[in-house]
């Protein structure tokens, strides 16, 4: 008899436990409205957490180049919003000559992809392995290389100035960079050799062209899930900026977009009733740009559609609904919307 006390008593206790439990779960789920800035005229980038709120804001100007930091991956991004053009020298060159941009209007512009981080402007240009745009990867060294004469680019700044930059060598395994920029005299050369980008938690290493600096600027790629910022959207004849919200990757065992990438997914709905959605797990897209910025319309002022919403997976593996709740324009770079853990 004391024995059937005894479970009893212990089986009560533990569904009691996992009651609390179940209890404290729902009351822990994100149910939020966020009020957020990018900033008059949109000078911020903010890295957002699903889960825990704004990450960190960091201006958008100091960058002109970045690295991706995974041994596997060969992309290198260009700052599309601030102005920077980017377009490949198509003559015979070498580094010690001076550089003739004569016709650099009609050379045909290199930009980011708006769908993946993978195909910086720099790889635009490629033709498939081994051509990874700035270099060809040897089946020897791993490494992905640029002879003199090979490749050779020409970036253009918001101020009508232009370097030319060559992209030397990656050393994969090494996760380590050696490029080098000039001007087009060659003068102001700055050599950047093995610059180590191993020891980064972050998807990116940054940098500065203009002041010749290295810049750490993107938080630790697992403490975020959601960028608000601008780029260059590609749909359409003519590419032109946008704001919005680009999705996280996170590349485990491999390059980004592979089949170990952890990356953040969403469905982006049209739809009256939230209540209404349902959705198979085949339907989230890895798109970076799948919220992006067609969450609003503008007719003379902004405004946001009342049946938007985009359900979002974050790296765990959470599910998120998000809704846009109003968008201010440049003149602020005020934006708000709520998000609910489902």
């Amino acid at each position: 008899m004391k024995t059937n006390l005894l479970f009893a008593s212990l089986l009560i206790t533990a569904l009691a436990f996992t009651s609390c439990k179940k209890d404290e779960e729902t009351i822990s789920k994100v149910n939020r409205d966020e009020a957020l800035s990018l900033g008059a005229s949109y000078t911020n980038d903010i890295y957002y957490s699903l889960k825990n709120g704004v990450v960190s804001t960091v201006p958008r100007a100091t960058w002109d180049i970045a690295f991706s930091v995974y041994s596997m991956s060969s992309s290198i991004i260009i700052n599309e919003s601030n102005g920077i053009t980017l377009k490949a020298f198509p003559n015979a060159w070498t580094w010690a000559s001076t550089t003739d941009t004569t016709g650099f209007h009609g050379w045909l512009s290199l930009r980011n992809s708006d769908t993946s981080w993978e195909t910086g402007a720099f790889n635009a240009d490629a033709t498939g392995h081994p051509n990874y745009g700035w270099g060809i990867y040897n089946s020897v060294s791993h490494n992905i290389v640029n002879a003199e004469g090979e490749k050779l680019y020409i970036i253009k700044f918001t101020n009508g100035s232009c370097k030319k930059v060559w992209i030397e060598t990656k050393y994969s395994s090494l996760q380590k960079y050696s490029f080098r920029f000039a001007d087009l005299d060659g003068s102001n050369e700055h050599p950047v050799s093995n610059m180590d980008v191993s020891n980064s938690n972050a998807n990116f290493v940054y940098y500065s062209l203009q002041s010749n600096t290295r810049l750490d600027r993107e938080p630790d790629t697992k403490t975020w899930d959601l960028l608000f910022t601008r780029w260059e959207d590609l749909d359409g004849i003519t590419p032109y900026m946008v704001t919005g919200v680009l999705q996280n990757y996170i590349a485990k065992g491999g390059a980004p977009g592979s089949t170990n990438d952890l990356g953040v997914k969403a469905i982006d709905f049209t739809i009256v009733d939230p209540a209404n959605i349902s959705y198979t797990d085949d339907q989230f897209s890895a798109n970076i740009n799948t919220i992006g910025w067609k969450w609003k319309t503008f007719a003379g002022t902004w405004t946001v559609p009342t049946n938007k919403y985009y359900i979002v997976k974050d790296k765990a593996g959470r599910i998120y609904q998000i809704q846009f709740l109003t968008f201010g324009g440049s003149s602020t770079g005020n934006f708000s919307f709520n998000i609910k853990q489902l």
